[in-house]
């Protein structure tokens, strides 16, 4: 669910417990706690970039894969771990170590597209989920917004950002939260949740989300900053678009295709032609 962000006030240090690093090939299902590590790097003009890390520190023998045609990062994630409840999970979580960003700075995302479905029947990607469903991601409640207390306001960051055939609901830039106030650091893990067309993930309680389509689902975003530098221009870049997916009740291998699809289309209408199933891709995934 939402939460508000309350280092506004007083800001704890964000404690950063390093993920055990494992590549796993041929799933993307329940995989446990694991998070996406983003760096500022530096370039030539007076920005630095947001960059959403490819490679995890504590493993550098383990990857997240690329999407084929657009070089985009593919984040899988699975909504049966059932960390809260089904149809949900907080994973991947968002880190930022020490030193990137100055105490307090905010950390946004921008919701982009709209939500594609893994048919695995059918063996393709396919613009609009069978069931009307819908994703939601559960942004944190800006500071400025919390403190005005406007009902209207709160309601409208507490449904979450979603995604569906349709495009984009609610709030399309939602905060992840705020630096911590000793260092800079950032360890947050929000929500994802899945619902059908009769559901409403915002809804109090467990059960809410009806029944969801098997299948994955397909998201994007891209991270982004409201820090200023003393002239008032944008302090960081905003980072390359990733893609989040989803998977909804698929076995391995059946998740394994989805992957392939977008990472090595040709092999996995090759594969889907031999009926064998798809294999190779490598996702990051920690204790």
């Amino acid at each position: 669910m939402w939460k508000t962000l309350t280092t506004w006030a007083a800001a704890l240090p964000c404690l950063l417990l390093p993920a055990v690093a494992a590549a796993q090939t041929a799933t993307c299902n329940d995989f446990g706690h694991f998070d996406v590590f983003v760096d500022v790097d530096a370039n030539s003009t007076d920005s630095e970039r947001l960059r959403i890390l490819r490679d995890n520190p504590f493993d550098p023998n383990a990857a997240f894969p690329l999407d084929f045609e657009s070089r985009s990062l593919l984040v899988p994630a699975d909504l049966g771990d059932f960390g809260g409840g089904p149809h949900k999970t907080d994973d991947p979580g968002w880190v930022i170590e020490t030193g990137n960003l100055l105490p307090n700075e905010l950390l946004w995302f921008r919701a982009l597209g709209t939500l594609d479905f893994w048919n695995r029947e059918s063996g393709e990607w396919q613009p609009a989920p069978p069931g009307g469903e819908r994703l939601r991601f559960f942004g944190a409640i800006p500071p400025e917004v919390f403190l005005n207390g406007d009902p209207d306001e709160l309601a409208f960051y507490q449904q979450g950002t979603i995604w569906s055939a349709n495009g984009l609901e609610g709030p399309t830039e939602s905060a992840i939260e705020q630096a911590s106030s000793t260092d800079g650091s950032i360890h947050s893990h929000l929500d994802f949740c899945l619902e059908d067309s009769t559901g409403d993930c915002s809804a109090p309680g467990i059960g809410q989300t009806g029944s969801p389509s098997v299948g994955a689902y397909l998201i994007e975003l891209e991270l982004f900053s409201d820090a200023v530098d003393g002239n008032g221009n944008p302090k960081y870049l905003d980072s390359d678009p990733v893609r989040v997916v989803l998977n909804n009740g698929l076995v391995a291998d059946e998740c394994a295709a989805a992957i392939q699809a977008l990472t090595q289309p040709d092999a996995a209408d090759q594969g889907a032609e031999r009926e064998t199933p798809a294999s190779g891709i490598l996702i990051i995934s920690g204790e």
